[in-house]
């Protein structure tokens, strides 16, 4: 276990931050590779003589950084290859980048139920409240591994229009819906936000850890909203890519 290295115990730099370091040196440098299982921690306490909470909280900062990805159960592994999304502020939803990442990846839905609008959902929906809202729940996985989450908000009268395969994806998607459902343009807002305990759980991650949360209105051609949903997407699992154009006023 001596290949981690040594932490100077009379150090003015935090013991957890000297341990993080030390682990994070050997990723760099390639010692430690994708999907390694790292020693527990009693062996990374007894190598580095510190207590399990400083090898817990050096953990946790790799985690943050996405560096390693704790499994319930299992230990901590070094995280592997983030997958790569390609977003376009065009088609307001993620890719998958190449055809060769599509056949690892699959969509269920986890959830799917139909409740009174509240305040909130009437406000965004322009419903009002109280009238039928289709809430779905989708989990995303690449190679079996939950990396995105989305949670949908639809008008109630929608659901005789949509069938279970239908609603495995945004309804942008969907060119067999009236026109009155037909998505035309969406508005999107991108934020950090940190994983709750319920959506931790679903995700397979710690509660806490940062997650890149979208969230997208969609909207027919008469500027009605059609489906507002929330996207989850694991920062520590999703790396995104996008173009950009040369805009001028000629364009206009």
């Amino acid at each position: 276990m001596g290949e981690f290295g040594s932490i100077d115990l009379n150090g003015k730099k935090p013991y957890y931050l000297q341990v993080k370091e030390l682990i994070q040196a050997r990723i760099d440098a390639g010692e430690l590779i994708p999907g390694e299982k790292l020693p527990s921690e009693t062996e990374l306490c007894n190598a580095m003589r510190v207590s399990r909470t400083v090898i817990r909280q050096a953990l946790t900062e790799l985690e943050h950084l996405g560096l390693v990805s704790k499994r319930k159960g299992k230990g901590s592994f070094i995280s592997v290859d983030k997958s790569v999304l390609a977003y376009s502020l065009l088609m307001p939803d993620f890719l998958w980048d190449t055809e060769s990442t599509r056949p690892h990846t699959s969509v269920k839905i986890l959830k799917k139920e139909t409740l009174p609008a509240n305040a909130q959902a009437a406000q965004v929906l322009k419903i009002n409240e109280g009238e039928p809202v289709l809430q779905v729940l989708r989990m995303y996985y690449n190679d079996e591994e939950p990396i995105i989450q989305t949670k949908s908000q639809l008008p109630g009268f929608m659901t005789e229009y949509l069938s279970d395969e239908d609603l495995l994806s945004p309804l942008h998607y969907l060119d067999h819906v009236p026109a009155v459902m037909r998505f035309d343009h969406a508005q999107q807002t991108l934020e950090i936000t940190y994983a709750s305990k319920e959506d931790a759980k679903l995700l397979g991650i710690s509660t806490g850890v940062p997650l890149l949360t979208v969230i997208t209105v969609t909207m027919n051609q008469e500027d009605t909203p059609i489906e507002a949903y929330t996207t989850y997407l694991r920062g520590d699992r999703i790396r995104l890519r996008g173009t950009i154009f040369r805009y001028s006023k000629r364009d206009r």
